[in-house]
């Protein structure tokens, strides 16, 4: 009986991940330099479409919500409303940075909407490109 309800409590729980968002960019610094995380920066727009997918789409699977939560602090930056480090350049929204050691290392802009595969693709490339590797 424990079993089962054991088994029913992680199916629910994997069905309901959901990426858990830092409330701005100075927290999510403080909270990586804590844990040792990256920062996951996702810099979009109120009318970007693209965003809208990614938000509605792509980080409410649960894989999704579960790889960056397990590699990064994630942030959104509004492109309009939040101000942007002069090191991150939107390049088109949305566009994703990896943020490390307080913003002294920044990987390559990611620029624009993916599938869930290969969001985590792209971003477990710019991870290892900047050398983190994940057990």
């Amino acid at each position: 009986m424990r079993r089962a309800l054991f088994a029913l409590m992680l199916i629910v729980g994997t069905l309901f991940a959901e990426v858990e968002w830092a409330m701005d960019y100075s927290d999510a610094l403080i909270e990586s330099k804590e844990s040792g995380k990256p920062v996951l920066v996702m810099i979009s727009q109120e009318s970007c479409n693209y965003c809208f997918f990614m938000k509605s789409q792509v980080f409410t699977k649960p894989r999704v919500a579960r790889f960056i939560n397990e590699r990064f602090i994630p942030v959104e930056l509004d492109l309009q409303s939040d101000p942007i480090p002069p090191y991150l350049k939107p390049y088109g929204t949305p566009t994703f940075y990896i943020v490390a050691d307080g913003g002294k290392r920044v990987s390559r802009p990611v620029v624009g909407a993916a599938k869930a595969d290969a969001f985590i693709e792209r971003m477990q490339k710019e991870l290892e490109r900047m050398g983190f590797r994940h057990p």
